[in-house]
């Protein structure tokens, strides 16, 4: 089954305009969509939402015209077909036009301002800690970090004995905006 989106345009809202919400990379990969009786595949939704959000994270190219075009299969308790090429079509607008929203870490005080929640198992807490502290050092001038040696960045895990984690997702969502501000900013 195909979504039936058409054009480049961005999608229609309340209001007319240009779309207020854009989506950026780690919005993209934490989407989820309501299922209904019979809808796209979500294995094969999903995998392909990470691909637009390597898009958009200008990690790999992708032509907009993929993104209008894409075919999922329909299975039973699968997500939802309008919401999804809701989403599409704003997307291709965003992959189209290279709009990728501000991840609102303009200053090392902004990255410390959000806050990882913490959890037995996860990354480990002072190996986080420190990142941060020279992230944020980067983000003040202080620094050379790139948006590469982020994305390459590995934490170890914490065996949940000592409690002495921070949550994976939440870590990988902060590098997510890390790396697209660092990008940004042309490093």
């Amino acid at each position: 089954m195909t979504s039936g989106r058409t054009g480049g345009a961005p999608p229609p809202h309340e209001g007319g305009g240009a779309p207020s919400a854009y989506l950026g990379p780690a919005d993209i990969r934490a989407k989820t969509f309501r299922r209904k009786r019979q809808g796209y595949d979500p294995d094969q939704v999903n995998e392909f939402m990470l691909i637009i959000a390597d898009a958009l994270a200008g990690r790999i190219r992708l032509n907009p015209d993929h993104v209008r075009t894409v075919r999922f299969a329909t299975v039973p308790n699968g997500y939802d077909p309008l919401s999804v090429d809701g989403v599409l079509h704003l997307l291709e607008h965003q992959v189209r036009n290279g709009i990728v929203p501000p991840t609102g870490l303009n200053t090392g005080e902004d990255l410390y301002a959000r806050k990882l929640p913490k959890t037995g198992t996860g990354y480990d807490r002072a190996e986080v800690d420190a990142f941060i502290a020279r992230a944020a050092a980067n983000l003040d001038g202080r620094g050379a970090m790139t948006s590469t040696e982020v994305r390459n960045t590995r934490f170890s895990t914490t065996s949940g004995l000592l409690g002495k984690g921070y949550q994976v997702q939440a870590v990988d969502a902060l590098l997510d905006d890390l790396e697209q501000e660092l990008r940004f900013r042309g490093r």
